[in-house]
């Protein structure tokens, strides 16, 4: 029981140390709000503050999430052919992107990369496609979803980071998105080269459309795995390991068309060895069907708990 408890401690003092650690790094980024420094300066000054090679990236991580913009503006321009491919290109160049405090995916990716080279630290930037809210489904054809992000190598060890899509005030996609587990980044992010999946065994593109979409807050929020779908011969069973915080309570809908959703009927709850199996029968659900998951937090009172939804999507 003590070994236990010891353990669990010194869990949380790692924890808290890392946050703590995160959280002086950010107090250095806001410092640099005022001094109008240039890139030179702003290297300069992050390697005057910052000795360790995995903090200084993160510096650099937090000061692009905190001051450039994503460039709405010259992406509809380039889609509505008010501006050339080339004239495009040039503004995500990272002088271009530093200046203007404005980039698109790729700008984000070489002004990232751009800091670290100088900061001797190996980075490549990645190309490939994402999926998101608005596409569950790849299609490498498709010009909308194709997407840049970085990674970087650390004490011989492959990093993956989205600089573009953490920025944001949100710790639980900031943070998110900094040093991504490879089999957390493979749920929305599709590399066009396959060895940047960094996994033991890569995904197919068919593998990846027909894998769960996540969102990050499932994560944040304390549930430690992708959930699955298990069945026997009359029963499905959503599986999924449980929160260790027990205010989060997880609910599933589906539908037979991916529009008209609504909640699966006769669910048992069944408690396992820290798992929570939903199980529900077989044939309600059709042959092809698609579900979606939202979590819930109870809090003190109805003002302090809230819902996310679609926080998972996934078909049969």
């Amino acid at each position: 029981m003590k070994k236990t408890i010891y353990t669990t401690f010194f869990f949380l003092l790692f924890i808290n140390v890392g946050f703590s650690q995160n959280e002086s790094i950010k107090s250095l980024v806001e410092k640099t709000n005022d001094l109008k420094l240039d890139m030179w300066d702003l290297t300069t000054f992050a390697e005057e503050h910052i000795k360790d090679k995995e903090q200084l990236a993160r510096f650099f991580y937090y000061w692009i999430g905190s001051n450039i913009e994503y460039d709405h503006k010259s992406l509809q321009e380039k889609s509505n052919g008010t501006i050339t491919l080339e004239e495009y290109g040039n503004r995500q160049k990272p002088y271009e992107v530093y200046n203007n405090r404005k980039g698109v995916c790729a700008g984000y990716a070489e002004l990232f990369k751009w800091f670290l080279d100088w900061g001797d630290i190996e980075t490549v930037v990645i190309s490939g496609h994402i999926r998101d809210e608005r596409n569950h489904y790849v299609e490498l054809s498709e010009k909308n979803f194709r997407h840049a992000w970085n990674a970087i190598k650390i004490n011989n060890k492959w990093l993956l980071v989205d600089s573009t899509w953490g920025t944001t005030n949100d710790k639980s996609q900031s943070e998110f998105y900094f040093d991504i587990k490879p089999e957390f980044l493979i749920i929305s992010h599709y590399p066009k080269d396959s060895n940047w999946q960094i996994l033991e065994k890569p995904l197919s593109l068919e593998e990846f459309n027909n894998s769960k979409f996540v969102k990050q807050i499932w994560f944040f929020s304390g549930f430690p795995d992708i959930p699955k779908l298990k069945a026997d011969q009359d029963y499905y069973y959503f599986v999924f390991q449980n929160n260790p915080n027990s205010r989060w309570s997880v609910g599933l809908r589906y539908s037979s068309d991916n529009i008209n959703f609504k909640p699966i009927e006769d669910i048992v709850p069944i408690v396992q060895d820290g798992y929570t199996y939903y199980r529900f029968d077989k044939t309600q659900i059709a042959e092809k069907a698609f579900f979606k998951v939202k979590i819930m937090k109870l809090g003190e009172n109805q003002f302090s708990s809230y819902e996310y939804r679609d926080v998972i999507n996934f078909k049969i």
